[in-house]
């Protein structure tokens, strides 16, 4: 028999701290991922309409696998958003230089910036 457990405590900080953070930077990306079916073009195109809706530049990028190298070349993007692997930002979030969100993590973030 095995045991597993989970951090929640731990992981609702870190996801906390990661929108925090997010909601000072100045540009962002955008990445649909490309690996099997796991990007979705219609969410996409809502996290656009949010980031514009609330003034604030982005990039779109599409990537099959998405790492922390590869994100560390856009110097001048300050944030990420990744709709793909929906446990990406949850469990290797931490992993990255800057924040990287999950598409209900940019809800809350723009939507809260919008009130």
């Amino acid at each position: 028999l095995s045991r597993e457990s989970y951090d929640h405590a731990s992981m609702l900080s870190i996801r906390r701290d990661a929108i925090a953070s997010a909601a000072t930077a100045r540009s962002f990306g955008v990445i649909l991922g490309t690996l099997g079916r796991q990007g979705n073009p219609r969410v996409l195109d809502h996290v656009m309409g949010l980031l514009r809706a609330a003034s604030r530049p982005f990039v779109v990028l599409l990537l099959s696998e998405i790492t922390p190298a590869k994100l560390a070349l856009f110097k001048d993007v300050d944030a990420w958003i990744q709709v793909g692997c929906p446990r990406l930002s949850i469990d290797w979030g931490a992993a990255f230089s800057r924040p990287v969100l999950s598409p209900y993590e940019a809800e809350v973030l723009l939507a809260r910036g919008a009130s």
